[in-house]
This record gives structure tokens, C-alpha cells and sequence, in this order.
């Protein structure tokens, strides 16, 4: 960890871009983002592996400097109350430590899904996937310390949150399941809105296990992944990341940006037999700014155990935005 005592100059460190104020300032602290892949089989197969990551994040959050949780979406299995029961008071952990966090929803997280089966409810089922009351009654907007906006009033379905981790200020983006055209359209204006912050979006589908980008509405939902890339990913200098989950598997693509810049789109996902029914593995991002690198790795607490092979993975020479001072994250 590096620090200063700088001389104040509020003035010039507005002109020039250098800060000058009397605080200490940390720049280049390693810090660790825990990344839930679906946790639907865990709640539905063995709660207690839910339980095992949200608590080794509670004992990690210091010794990893942890700024922040993510969850790649599918919560729950089936949309009822008694699994909603489950999430809500794992997640309880989190809030009484002080570990804020953002999630995304999955399609097992709307009324897209039954009650008691991973079967489609009935009716409409692209209407059904945008019902989220039961996510967003567990998971009201204050459970979220870090959110600071949202596309639909009182939903968290597609919204943003913002905090200050390795002396750069950083910005989650959550989006719908292959989102409609408007959040996408509000998303434009909230990451063109924050040039000076690193933009992570989390979205529950965006790669496929080969890790190439999705081609489909996944049959059900609105825009492809590849159109919300082409839309929205590769338009901005400044998202860093794009982080999924939906279908089984750990991989990684690089994708050129508009501007040369490179977007690491993660997948994690590890609900199949394969892998334990969910094993819970969390993905590890291990960030660090001075050395401008991003390490990946899957360990899961209820197994005590690194998942290894390809799901192990880093990224060098990355060009965090380092512009400062900002004004919307100094204060988190």
C-alpha cells in the first residue's frame, strides 16, 4: 500500500489532474472482487453451500481488502418464497459485516419460472421474465449500499453502483437477463456519464462455454448478447469487464473495444452434477491496479478447495482508467 500527504491545491489539482489536498491517499492496494456463478441447484440442493461463501467472504473482507460482492444471477431455482427465504438470509451475512454487494437476474430469478420446477410458468413467458416482485421484494433497493441509481423506479433488475477500490474509482453495472432496448439505452447514458471510472457490467447471460459471445436471445428474452456488445460493450474506452454466468462452465474472451481498448468477459457458472451442484465456488478477481493486472481463480469454501486447470487465468498490461480527482466515489 502506497500513500502521500499532500500539499492542498484544489485549484491546480482540478486543472492539472493531480491531487493536492491534505488526505492520505492509497493507490495501488491489491484488492479482491468474490464473484457468486448461480447459486439456484445450491438452494435448492444444499443450502449450506450458499452459507460457506457468504461467510468466507465475512472472514476475507479485510485480509482481501474486499470492496464489493457480485452475483452473475439465477439466485434461486424456482421463484418461490422458501428459496427467496434461503438467499435473503444468506445474503444477511453480508449486510450485518458490512460487505455491500450488487446481483443480477438470472431467468430463475422472474416468474419466467415455476414455482416448484425449472420448467417455463405459463403464460407469457417473455412477459414473465421481466416480473421480478419476488427478487426485488427480498432484495429492496436499501439492502444495496453501493447502488446509486436504477432504470425502473424501486427495481433492481438494471441498475448501477459505484465505489473506490486500488485508488481508482469503479462502477458495476447490473443488466436484465437479454435486455430489453430501453435499459440498454439507459445504461449508454449512465457509462457515458462516469468516463473517469472502470465500468464492470454484470449480466447473467453473455458467454457461452467455448467462451464465445452469444448469438441468441436464449430463446425467450429480448437482445442477444452480441447486440448489447455491439450496442453497448465495445462503444466505451472505460468497461473494464463483463462478467456472466446461465450456462455450465468457467472461460474468458478478450474483446476489442471501439476505441483499441481490451474487455475481459468472464463466464462462471457451476450448477451441473459435474461440479458439484454448485460446489460453492466462487470466482476470486484479484485486481491490482499498480501492477495493472487482473488474476482469476475459482475456490470454493464448503470444499476448502481451488477448482485449478483453465479456470485459473490472469491479465496483464490493463489500462485501468487512472483519471482523478473524480466526484461521485470520493465519498463511499
Amino acid at each position: 500500500m502506497k500513500s502521500s500527504n499532500l500539499s492542498c491545491n484544489l485549484k491546480k489539482a482540478i486543472v492539472t489532474g493531480m491531487l493536492a489536498c491534505p488526505f492520505t491517499y492509497s493507490f495501488g492496494q491489491k484488492f479482491t472482487i468474490p464473484v457468486f456463478p448461480d447459486t439456484q441447484t445450491e438452494i435448492s440442493k444444499d443450502p449450506e453451500m450458499l452459507f460457506s461463501q457468504v461467510n468466507w467472504i465475512k472472514e476475507h473482507k479485510d485480509s482481501l481488502h474486499i470492496p464489493i460482492a457480485l452475483h452473475v444471477g439465477d439466485v434461486v431455482d424456482f421463484n418461490n418464497h422458501s428459496q427467496w427465504e434461503y438467499a435473503s438470509e444468506a445474503f444477511d451475512i453480508l449486510d450485518e459485516a458490512g460487505v455491500p454487494y450488487a446481483i443480477t437476474v438470472g431467468n430463475h430469478d422472474t416468474h419466467a419460472i415455476g414455482l416448484h420446477s425449472g420448467s417455463a410458468a405459463p403464460g407469457n413467458v417473455n412477459a414473465n421474465l421481466r416480473n421480478t416482485d419476488k427478487f426485488n421484494s427480498y432484495f429492496p433497493i436499501y439492502r444495496f449500499k453501493k447502488q446509486r441509481g436504477r432504470f425502473e423506479e424501486n427495481k433492481s433488475d438494471n441498475a448501477y453502483y459505484t465505489f473506490r477500490a486500488g485508488g481508482l474509482d469503479w462502477l458495476v453495472l447490473t443488466l436484465e437477463f437479454t435486455s430489453r432496448r430501453d435499459p440498454i439505452n439507459w445504461a449508454d447514458e449512465v457509462v457515458a456519464s462516469h468516463p473517469s471510472f472502470n465500468v464492470i457490467i454484470v449480466t447473467h447471460y453473455f458467454l457461452n462455454p467455448d467462451g464465445s459471445i452469444g448469438q441468441r436471445n436464449a430463446g425467450y428474452g429480448n437482445l442477444s448478447p452480441q447486440e448489447i456488445n455491439d450496442f453497448l460493450v465495445k462503444k466505451y474506452p472505460n468497461i473494464l469487464m463483463v462478467l456472466s454466468g446461465h450456462v455450465d462452465g468457467s472461460a474468458w474472451h478478450v474483446e476489442k473495444g471501439d476505441k483499441g481498448n481490451n474487455v475481459y468477459e468472464i463466464l462462471q457458472d457451476f450448477q451441473g452434477k459435474k461440479y458439484g451442484m454448485g460446489g460453492g465456488y466462487l470466482r476470486l478477481l484479484e485486481i491490482d491496479t499498480q501492477a495493472k493486472s487482473i488474476s482469476a481463480k475459482i475456490y470454493s469454501p464448503y470444499h476448502d478447495k481451488e477448482m485449478g486447470g483453465t479456470s485459473t487465468f490472469s491479465f496483464s498490461n490493463v489500462d485501468f482508467i487512472t483519471k482523478f480527482p473524480t466526484g461521485e466515489a470520493l465519498n463511499d
